[in-house]
């Protein structure tokens, strides 16, 4: 809807949409929201509208079509948005206090700033949503979906119904799960948050995975900075997952016994007496000297090169094995 100019003398607002004049200058304002409730009740929509800084609250906007309506420092507490099309909407510091959003569609709508504290968001869509600095205590979001949402310096204190499924990509095979990451200091900032969230309601498993995220994030702003701190950065990433993923742990192990194996092969590296070497040798000595098992039956050549190779594979094998036990317990425990 074409908005034009207030009227009222040297006014630089713009008049909101059924009225001449901005929300400030109207002077009947309970004679406007009876206006704009009757044109909602006839319409069934307010698509494109211009509502800035109204005050409507504990209007009822069910089922009623708000694609991009400009909704930004309205007062629209308690104000029920049940299944409401409000994508693209602009409700950037809007008081949205205990307001009944089930089922509407936010995707992609501008709530930065916004405040919906105690709101209720059941199976409400705010994929690729802003809700930077918004005020989300106290909100009940039982499946929404807020799948690539902004979430800088959003406040989530006393959130209800908040895991890590509420940022699921896809519910295929693998699932991922992820808030924006087009600033990764801003997206580590937002998992660091959410992390924080999920150690306070003792939900240890998402906690581990929004510190992994808020990591992967401080390791892609090292790359754009070209620090050559990326390089260790990316090597715990595969090996142990920042302490967060002990399969990785488990996987970088299997490599090194292999690689340490093929190695020993190709420089035929150990001695067996009366015995023809296969692969299979290389092999389990690769493992009982990564396990620093040690049994003696098969030793490395008297060559300060091959007994230096097998000592580092033991000094390696060592070290999984603790770094092991602490990612286990850290992923499932208090940490």
């Amino acid at each position: 809807m074409t908005t034009q100019k207030c009227k009222y003398r040297d006014c630089k607002e713009k008049a909101v949409s059924l009225s001449e004049f901005c929300w400030r200058h109207i002077e009947n304002k309970d004679a406007y929201r009876d206006n704009l409730l009757e044109y909602i009740k006839k319409n069934n929509s307010i698509k494109e509208f211009y509502l800035r800084r109204v005050e409507i609250p504990h209007f009822d906007f069910v089922d009623v079509d708000c694609q991009n309506v400009d909704l930004s420092s309205c007062n629209l507490a308690g104000t029920n948005f049940s299944g409401a099309d409000m994508r693209h909407c602009n409700l950037a510091h809007a008081n949205l206090k205990s307001a009944y959003l089930d089922n509407a569609d936010l995707s992609e709508a501008h709530l930065s700033g916004c405040d919906l504290s105690g709101a209720r968001l059941w199976h409400a869509d705010l994929k690729d949503a802003n809700l930077a600095e918004a005020n989300l205590s106290g909100a009940d979001l039982l499946n929404a979906n807020l799948s690539l949402v902004k979430f800088w310096n959003a406040s989530i204190k006393g959130a209800k119904l908040l895991t890590k499924h509420n940022f699921a990509l896809s519910k295929k095979f693998f699932n991922r799960y992820a808030i924006d990451e087009k600033g990764p200091i801003s997206a580590a900032e937002g998992y660091r948050s959410l992390k924080q969230y999920f150690m306070s309601v003792g939900r240890y498993d998402d906690a581990s995975w929004a510190s992994f995220k808020e990591k992967q994030m401080q390791r892609r702003k090292l790359l754009r900075e070209g620090n050559i701190a990326y390089i260790p950065s990316l090597f715990m990433a595969l090996m142990c997952g920042y302490g967060e993923k002990p399969y990785r742990v488990i996987l970088f192990s299997i490599a090194v016994i292999f690689l340490y194996a093929i190695v020993y092969f190709i420089t035929a590296a150990i001695d067996v007496p009366l015995k023809t070497v296969g692969f299979w040798d290389y092999l389990y000595f690769s493992i009982v000297t990564f396990t620093t098992l040690g049994f003696g039956d098969i030793t490395p050549k008297l060559i300060p090169f091959f007994q230096m190779l097998a000592g580092t594979e033991a000094f390696l094998g060592a070290f999984m094995m603790g770094l092991f036990v602490f990612t286990l317990a850290r992923k499932y425990s208090a940490r």
